[in-house]
């Protein structure tokens, strides 16, 4: 993950980015961290990723190419993911 590009999201959209996983995922928010895999942590199959991913591009304003959908694994590779999408902290806000 580029430290730099997810770094550059604002902790509200943090949350909000946080809060979409846990939700799909069925989990408390404060059980998904950076260190935790979808798959392996949460038994997330491949439908709650693309659930996830199209949260994401309807709650948060973006559009994501489908070939990121792979990538998207872990709660670090989601802000990577969102910071490389949006363009203003406004495309983002509620």
């Amino acid at each position: 993950m580029s430290d730099n590009l997810a770094s550059s999201l604002s902790p509200e959209l943090r949350i909000r980015v946080r809060d979409i996983v846990a939700e799909v995922l069925e989990v408390p928010a404060d059980e998904v961290d950076e260190t935790k895999s979808f798959a392996e942590d949460f038994d997330a199959d491949s439908l709650l990723v693309i659930e996830i991913f199209s949260r994401f591009e309807r709650q948060l304003g973006i559009k994501i190419p489908q070939d990121e959908l792979t990538d998207l694994d872990d709660l670090g590779a989601a802000y990577e993911l969102i910071a490389r999408r949006h363009t203003t902290p406004e495309a983002v806000s509620a």
